[in-house]
């Protein structure tokens, strides 16, 4: 596991806060967090899970900002499985449920925390594969977030919103 909070450029920087978190950047209502649940999130699907598509004009942009945390932590990657913004709130539930992102393909998550929310527990706590929680993330702003397949979830913002670009790949 990789926590980063420095490997940002200011112009992605200025993107995130400029762009991602203003209102022409463009947010779609999911019916569910998960396959599983009813609970609704907003989601801005920069490419989908199986799909070689990408979904948004700004493509370099979100391969820049991976680029970016993967050069300054040496990481390699071949393949890029999904990138999303999302956005959440309080559904009326404290949490998701503990999920894989890609049950049964080995894989690599980079959470990317895009806003400082004003709900500080609103947290990503990561399992081991057993589903023990072994480490509990406190969202800052640009802070970055590198693990594996492992299963995870998060606390939902009790005020406000928690907004995080999900990468995943291998």
């Amino acid at each position: 596991m990789i926590i980063d909070k420095n490997f940002l450029t200011e112009y992605q920087k200025d993107f995130i806060e400029n762009f991602m978190l203003k209102d022409n950047f463009p947010f779609y209502i999911q019916p569910c967090t998960l396959e599983d649940d009813s609970i609704p999130i907003l989601a801005h699907t920069c490419k989908r899970r199986a799909s070689e598509e990408w979904n948004t004009p700004n493509k370099k942009m979100f391969i820049e900002i991976l680029d970016s945390f993967c050069s300054k932590n040496k990481i390699k990657y071949k393949n890029i499985f999904r990138c999303a913004v999302n956005l959440t709130f309080y559904p009326g539930v404290s949490a998701s449920g503990i999920h894989v992102d890609h049950p049964g393909v080995e894989h690599k998550q980079l959470l990317i925390y895009c806003n400082d929310p004003e709900d500080k527990k609103s947290f990503t706590v990561i399992c081991n594969k057993k589903k023990k929680p072994i480490k509990k993330i406190k969202p800052e702003q640009f802070k970055g977030v590198y693990f594996g397949d492992n299963p995870h979830y998060h606390f939902y913002p009790k005020k406000g919103l928690r907004v995080a670009l999900v990468y995943t790949f291998n």
